[in-house]
């Protein structure tokens, strides 16, 4: 094991840096999603597929950015 992967492992117990990595993550994926989505318009796939992608991206970033009902406080 090399120096970064025993940092990273002593980080993973940093609570406030396992936040920022998971968002991190998050808009990584959300970027991802993107640009499949681009991928689908510039190569005028049928817009049916494209709403589709569009969709699935939607409802990615829903779960990713917005807190669970049962998590909200009252």
């Amino acid at each position: 094991m090399n120096n970064a992967d025993k940092y990273f492992e002593q980080q993973k117990h940093n609570t406030e840096f396992t936040q920022s990595y998971n968002e991190i993550t998050q808009q990584v994926d959300i970027e991802w999603e993107l640009e499949r989505v681009k991928k689908h318009i510039e190569n005028n796939d049928a817009k049916k597929t494209i709403l589709q992608e569009i969709e699935k991206l939607q409802n990615f970033i829903h779960q990713a950015t917005f807190v669970p009902r049962n998590e909200l406080a009252v």
